[in-house]
């Protein structure tokens, strides 16, 4: 496949279930779905086409939250005024690469867990889903003017080497947006964030989760380029979260590899 194709170049892998193959399946994905069942996040249909309105499910905090962040994502993007190429990485079931899509976007959403995928293929018809892996799977270069990680850049080990691969996919002037998670201060902080996991995982009976779950300082990413910081916790986030009521943890990035 000639990887500088801008056209539909998804159309020459083959497609099961709505979902293009660029990978095969891994030992990752299997053990995700497991902790994903366990943890209760693997959602009916209805669940999943109400999303971001997560005010029927047990973590509906967090989706209030998500939500937020996706409607700031929107805005962002909005003032390109135009319609954007994005790649969704670690799109799961779908939810925000069809809201992107709803946009006007031209989106294709990747994930390495295939019942995900496969639903989200089945739920919204108009972007693409591919099963792929975004540092070895054969992916357009140079082709994408926006990358998103939502809820998703924890599972990569190297975040510079991450977004050095992500500037050999994005175009002139392109981006990459980090949102929906959690980026350290200092060194303290991973170590002790990763305790905490480690101990998370341990308990729910998958603790090789643990090995796959990565903490990344804001510093790190940062020092890839030129970056600003749409939305990061602060006071106001500490004090509700002091009151018992539902404050953003994460960090919301825009990187320029």
């Amino acid at each position: 496949m000639n990887t500088n194709l801008t056209g539909n170049w998804l159309e020459a892998a083959p497609c099961e279930n709505g979902v293009r193959i660029l990978a095969g399946p891994s030992l990752f994905a299997d053990l995700y779905g497991q902790v994903r069942d366990a943890e209760r996040r693997l959602l009916t249909d209805e669940e999943v086409r109400a999303l971001p309105n997560g005010d029927a499910l047990w973590n509906a905090d967090e989706w209030r939250i998500r939500a937020r962040g996706a409607r700031r994502l929107v805005h962002v993007l909005e003032q390109e005024d135009r319609p954007l190429k994005i790649l969704d990485v670690g799109c799961g079931n779908g939810w925000l690469t069809n809201l992107l899509h709803q946009q006007g976007h031209m989106t294709t959403g990747i994930d390495a867990f295939t019942a995900e995928l496969e639903q989200a293929a089945r739920l919204f018809p108009g972007p693409d889903f591919a099963r792929a892996d975004l540092i070895t799977s054969e992916l357009p270069k140079e082709h994408y003017d926006v990358i998103v990680f939502a809820a998703s850049f924890q599972y990569f080990a190297d975040a510079a080497g991450t977004l050095a691969r992500c500037r050999e996919l994005l175009g002139a002037r392109g981006e990459v947006h980090i949102l929906d998670t959690i980026l350290y201060q200092s060194r303290t902080e991973v170590e002790d964030a990763r305790t905490r996991s480690t101990n998370y995982y341990a308990e729910l009976g998958f603790p090789e989760m643990a090995g796959h779950y990565h903490m990344h300082r804001l510093s790190d990413v940062q020092a890839a380029g030129r970056c600003r910081i749409l939305s990061a916790p602060g006071g106001m986030d500490r004090t509700l979260a002091r009151f018992g009521r539902p404050a953003s943890p994460f960090t919301h990035i825009v990187v320029r590899p």
